[in-house]
């Protein structure tokens, strides 16, 4: 019995601490501008870690290391459109990836403007408008507004997704032992 035990009893005690420190990235849009942080599962942040930003070719468009909190900040290339890759590397075999998909900058789906057809005469601007009317600039003011509000639930997101991972894991370990033990119960009640 102990040949059983002893080897899933090393798996896990050497389980939780590669886990525990299982590197992670956030970012975030707001307009220009990317921003965001390294993270590690167990807690704390990687300092002076190299990060890079490469398009959906592979082409570097910013890199640097990683402040004192382990975040990041770049501008992006006016009119970006293409799914962003930001990376992060301790150099001590910790490196972790998040994709941000081209929806999410403003360059990649320019407004249509209407054909000249369907131009109408213009007209007063309603008063629940505010002073501008143009949609382009009603819609640059939500987005922001918008990405404000998610990107707090975009962060506990990704943490809590990752901390569930590990609890799925264990929880599997466990039920393992619980139906061997139950095995082995049955096996010696028959002999």
């Amino acid at each position: 019995m102990m040949r059983v035990f002893l080897p899933l009893l090393l798996a896990l005690a050497f389980a939780g601490p590669a886990q525990a420190h299982k590197l992670k990235v956030f970012a975030a849009v707001a307009g220009e501008t990317v921003s965001g942080y390294a993270f590690f599962i167990g807690g704390g942040r990687p300092q002076g870690a190299a990060w890079t930003a490469r398009d959906a070719t592979g082409t570097q468009l910013a890199g640097g290391d990683t402040d004192t909190e382990g975040a990041f900040r770049f501008t992006l290339p006016q009119g970006f459109a293409s799914d962003l890759t930001v990376t992060v590397d301790t150099h001590d075999a910790h490196v972790a990836s998040t994709t941000l998909a081209a929806s999410r900058f403003d360059g990649a789906a320019p407004a249509q403007s209407p054909p000249a057809s369907a131009a109408r005469p213009p007209t007063a601007a309603p008063a629940t408008m505010g002073p501008s009317t143009d949609p382009q600039q009603l819609a640059a003011v939500v987005d922001a507004a918008v990405a404000r509000q998610i990107e707090p639930l975009l962060e506990r997101i990704e943490a809590l997704d990752s901390r569930l991972r590990f609890v799925d894991a264990l929880s599997g370990i466990f039920l393992i032992i619980g139906l061997a033990g139950g095995a082995l119960w049955l096996r010696a009640r028959r002999g």
